[in-house]
């Protein structure tokens, strides 16, 4: 028991206190950062069209960030290319945004499993981190999430 408790101890010790140094590419090949987004809070959603929980949940999650256009909220694909994603997103006929960035920036998120949904604070420090999928219409988990992000 001692040893399951110094583990999670240690990961959660692991996670970084600020994540402005993310960046991902749109289906233009343009290079964003979040450090472009310092000062504002922002829904940072991981997910990967071969990952089935993320799969599942996308057609919800994308639902939801309709309902909440005054919110920013980043959906960043760890697919391989580009093209690949916004095949994906156009055959399944998801509308969100095509974004792309690679495991080695989620990895130094603190991003370990799929989908993983961070909340990043105006002041660029990650407030909640979410692992695995969820309910995008549970009030509870919304509320938890919009909260922080709404004015």
């Amino acid at each position: 028991m001692k040893y399951w408790i110094i583990v999670l101890l240690l990961c959660f010790t692991c996670l970084p206190a600020y994540a402005s140094e993310f960046k991902w590419i749109d289906t233009h090949g343009e290079m964003h950062a979040l450090a472009d987004l310092k000062g504002e809070p922002v829904v940072l959603h991981v997910w990967a069209s071969w990952c089935p929980p993320c799969r599942s949940e996308l057609p919800g999650f994308a639902a939801w960030l309709n309902r909440y256009p005054d919110i920013n909220i980043i959906p960043i694909s760890l697919d391989n290319t580009i093209e690949e994603v916004s095949s994906f997103l156009s055959s399944k006929n998801i509308e969100i945004p095509a974004l792309l960035s690679d495991t080695d920036q989620a990895q130094q998120l603190g991003i370990r499993g799929l989908p993983t949904t961070l909340l990043i604070a105006a002041d660029g420090s990650i407030s909640q981190h979410h692992i695995g999928s969820h309910n995008w219409d549970d009030t509870a988990f919304t509320k938890q999430l919009s909260d922080e992000l709404l004015p």
